[in-house]
């Protein structure tokens, strides 16, 4: 590939890494088209016409291709939903993200620079958003940003009345706050490897501007990440310990002062009540079965019934009736009034059954076979995805790709030749 030709597509991908937790602003046209989706394309595309071919990793190839089968071996036949292949799709762009940044983020200070900065923006509109929903502007600006036309929501109101939860670049409070956690133990790295370029309170600053928009998001599974993650950024920057420990202190401390300032300039009965949302957060922190709610503090079609000791054995029940194949990749998205597990793994087992669990198995066991353990860095963001797969469905974030594919660029086996291939383009030369 040329000079010219590289940079451009390195450009795109380090563009695409700084959108990649940006989910609530798209067009739609059959499936939703994310920015970070229209620039993989892009990056495919560069790629293809400037090496003349695609060089991947044979290993993640293999390892995506299994699971990938695994997957399609639930189709329930011709009578399908749409769900089934909306899906389908949207597990090949993750595993071609997974392959792409397998290639493109081998300069890993790079693209944790890109990272940083990307989470300098996101903890920004955090902080913004999180003022805007509880009210300082007024009763009609807090969902005024989502009424713009490109825009999907920017918050959400749940359960009680007084209770917003600030969703930031995501749809959905939980994946908000999974972003912000993967991005902040990122984030961290970044500015502890000394790749940032910065007055020394700008880390502390971006790290604590994260923290709290995970804890405006309300989200029982994003709390709990933040605490994970902040202990394996600690874990995982052991060449420093104190220097880590007075980074991840100072953001507390930042963290802190912005929920201070939030919860003081709440004005009463608009938009988000700071006090009521958290009070009412921490008394159910531990309910895994229906949040009861009193009639007078319903918000009207707000949080669905969100039982999960209720929705839970339903789905082992529909593994147990089809423990091989399982009913089909998003069979019970495609119900009316039934509720998804909020869990990988007994999703993966009820839709897809044991050929999906294994192809899943595999395909980690495969990386894990080709690239050896992963690094401090990809490691600490593996666990903050993995304890979220208990809790969430992730299979359709980039998010867990991304932290895949970054295990495989980081591997010192992908400096081998002879663990790539090269697909090449229909009548071009040797890539």
């Amino acid at each position: 590939m040329s000079i010219s030709v590289q940079r451009v597509s390195d450009r795109l991908f380090l563009a695409l890494v700084a959108v990649l937790p940006l989910h609530t602003v798209y067009f739609h046209k059959w499936i939703s088209w994310k920015p970070w989706l229209v620039l993989l394309g892009g990056v495919t595309l560069v790629d293809l016409v400037g090496r003349r071919g695609l060089r991947w990793g044979r290993s993640e190839i293999l390892a995506v291709g299994l699971f990938l089968v695994g997957v399609l071996l639930s189709w329930p036949g011709p009578g399908a939903p749409n769900t089934f292949w909306r899906l389908v799709l949207a597990l090949g762009a993750g595993a071609l993200l997974l392959v792409v940044t397998g290639v493109h983020a081998r300069d890993l200070d790079r693209v944790l620079r890109t990272i940083f900065w990307s989470g300098a923006a996101l903890a920004a509109t955090g902080l913004v958003f999180g003022l805007l929903t509880n009210g300082v502007m007024g009763s009609g600006v807090v969902n005024w940003v989502n009424e713009l036309p490109i825009v999907d929501r920017v918050n959400k109101p749940a359960y009680v009345l007084g209770f917003v939860a600030v969703t930031n670049w995501h749809q959905d409070p939980g994946y908000a706050a999974l972003w912000t956690n993967v991005w902040f133990v990122l984030a961290g790295h970044a500015w502890l490897r000394g790749v940032v370029r910065a007055p020394r309170w700008v880390g502390a600053l971006v790290l604590g501007g994260l923290a709290t928009s995970t804890v405006l998001t309300l989200s029982r599974t994003g709390w709990f990440g933040l605490v994970v993650g902040a202990g394996a950024l600690l874990l995982t920057a052991r060449a420093n310990p104190g220097r880590s420990i007075r980074l991840v202190a100072a953001a507390a401390g930042v963290s802190v002062m912005m929920l201070l300032a939030l919860f003081i300039t709440d004005p009463p009965e608009v938009g988000n009540d700071m006090a009521r949302s958290v009070a009412f957060r921490l008394s159910n922190i531990v309910t895994l079965g229906e949040i009861e709610v009193t009639d007078d503090l319903a918000v009207p079609g707000g949080e669905p019934g969100d039982n999960r000791l209720e929705v839970w054995p339903q789905y082992w029940e529909r593994f147990l009736t089809s423990p091989l194949r399982g009913t089909g990749l998003g069979a019970g998205w495609a119900e009316t009034d039934f509720q998804e597990p909020h869990n990988l793994w007994l999703q993966l087992a009820a839709e897809t059954g044991i050929l999906g669990v294994a192809g899943f198995l595999a395909m980690l066991g495969l990386l894990a076979s080709a690239h050896g353990r992963p690094g401090p860095v990809v490691a600490a963001s593996i666990v903050v995805v993995g304890l979220a797969t208990l809790t969430q469905t992730v299979l359709f974030e980039p998010v867990l790709w991304f932290v895949l594919g970054l295990w495989c660029a980081t591997s010192r086996s992908m400096d081998a030749d002879d663990d790539r291939t090269v697909l090449t383009a229909v009548g071009s030369g040797p890539a």
